[in-house]
């Protein structure tokens, strides 16, 4: 008769006793906090809490990982959702958020914070036959004549602040910007207005 390893021994040891007992494995519900490329990112704002049915959980400011106080136990089915979104920021689970203990050996979801963004622009007035260049830091924008209302090409992030300024003049022509500097808020902005006015 082969000898059974210890560790084998081990585990039908602690299944006997379980069974003996009438108890069921336990699992802990956890998880990490990614990027967009999947690797494991700080969470940047306060505010975000996590449930599983009615389970809650306050993730700090600078988590990587979450764990739930509570562990289910086997067989249990389990939903993780987003109770609460952080300050200026959406999450979404991206896997492993809900299912049934013990169809794995371990339970952790993966969860995506990204921040908020929102588009800037305005109106252009008084703009001649040439074109007009608008920059916001590397983002850049031609505005023709026919064209009198804009938007920036890249959203900028909530909370960041954004500079629209004048990067080449049309011919013959001088256009300023007004409320072009700013911080992001939580909605889009279109309150920049560049008046040009001929030399």
């Amino acid at each position: 008769m082969k000898a059974i390893p210890v560790r084998t021994a081990a585990a039908l040891a602690l299944l006997l006793a379980l069974g003996a007992c009438g108890g069921k494995a336990s699992f802990d519900l956890s998880g990490v906090l990614v990027d967009t490329l999947g690797a494991p990112k700080p969470l940047a704002n306060a505010g975000l809490v996590l449930a599983n049915g009615d389970q809650r959980l306050s993730v700090p400011v600078g988590a990587t990982t979450f764990k739930f106080a509570n562990a289910i136990s086997y067989g249990t089915e389990y939903a993780m959702t987003v109770s609460a979104q952080p300050r200026h920021m959406t999450c979404a689970f991206a896997g492993g958020a809900s299912g049934t203990a013990g169809r794995t050996a371990t339970i952790s979801a993966t969860l995506l914070c990204t921040q908020n963004a929102w588009t800037v622009g305005g109106i252009v007035t008084g703009l001649g036959s040439d074109t007009l260049e608008l920059v916001n830091g590397t983002d850049k924008l031609t505005v023709t004549q026919a064209k009198t209302d804009f938007t920036m090409p890249t959203a900028v992030p909530d909370g960041t602040v954004y500079g629209i300024t004048v990067l080449k003049q049309p011919a013959g022509q001088t256009c300023t910007v007004a409320n072009g500097t700013d911080v992001m808020g939580e909605a889009p902005r279109n309150n920049i207005v560049v008046t040009c006015t001929n030399n």
